[in-house]
């Protein structure tokens, strides 16, 4: 069974939490305590975390997964960063009835030609992996975790298989938003930071076209990681998403 964890019940509307590649629910530690009012539900993805040793499938299996084991008769906002924003999107599409709203950054929603990347990328990812003071550093100065998350980060990061990341990464480039994702026509926002890729930024742009009911923003100064650098602009920009996108015309939800 996939792993989670969430918060005590409270009256205002759930959250969950979808990681990117390589990291575990422990990214969203900045998130906890801004939307305590809310119950927060944080997943680790087949093959992180502690769902380990969960064989990653696909996509549309992880969707699954989590509508049935984690959501199960909720309907809840969904925020999901790279990775997690794929994910987010194969819920909203198989699932629509489980999600009230999408918060996804740093996604490509076009076929890319990264293939000639992969066992390259997958080997420096797997030499970092085994470079415990490297990671050590990427918790404190990188992901910015206080002491006393260091050694789990570190110890959770390492279980990340080359046969899981190489699974993910050809999946990911494959990825296409077509309008298959049409018929999901609740509140969809798709960031991406100023400094991102050109293949994300575009997707800022390319979702709305796609689906009804999506907007596109471009965050400034911001990076790929910015839930994590600038934890305070993208907390802000969450609230005020889940605040007003239930009963707001699309064009002013992010005003």
């Amino acid at each position: 069974m996939i792993a989670y964890s969430e918060s005590s019940f409270t009256e205002a509307e759930p959250i969950l939490f979808i990681h990117g590649l390589g990291a575990s629910r422990w990214m969203w530690w900045q998130q906890e305590r801004a939307f305590s009012d809310h119950q927060l539900i944080m997943v680790d993805l087949p093959g992180h975390g502690k769902s380990a040793a969960i064989p990653w499938v696909s996509l549309t299996d992880t969707a699954a997964q989590i509508a049935h084991q984690v959501i199960k008769d909720r309907a809840v906002h969904v925020v999901g960063l790279s990775l997690g924003g794929h994910g987010a999107l194969e819920l909203a599409k198989y699932f629509p009835e489980k999600v009230l709203s999408l918060f996804i950054s740093g996604i490509t929603v076009q076929l890319l030609r990264y293939g000639f990347l992969l066992k390259l990328q997958s080997r420096a990812v797997q030499r970092n992996i085994r470079n415990k003071p490297h990671l050590e550093k990427m918790a404190r100065k990188h992901f910015r975790l206080p002491p006393e998350k260091i050694p789990d980060f570190v110890l959770i990061y390492q279980l990340l298989t080359q046969e899981t990341y190489e699974a993910i990464f050809k999946e990911i480039i494959r990825f296409r938003l077509d309008a298959s994702y049409s018929s999901f026509r609740k509140p969809a926002l798709f960031a991406a930071g100023e400094h991102e890729s050109r293949a994300i930024i575009a997707s800022t742009k390319i979702a709305p076209v796609v689906m009804p009911n999506a907007v596109g923003m471009l965050i400034p100064r911001a990076r790929h990681d910015w839930p994590v650098q600038q934890a305070t602009e993208f907390n802000r920009l969450l609230q005020k998403w889940i605040t007003n996108n239930p009963n707001k015309e699309k064009n002013s939800l992010i005003e």
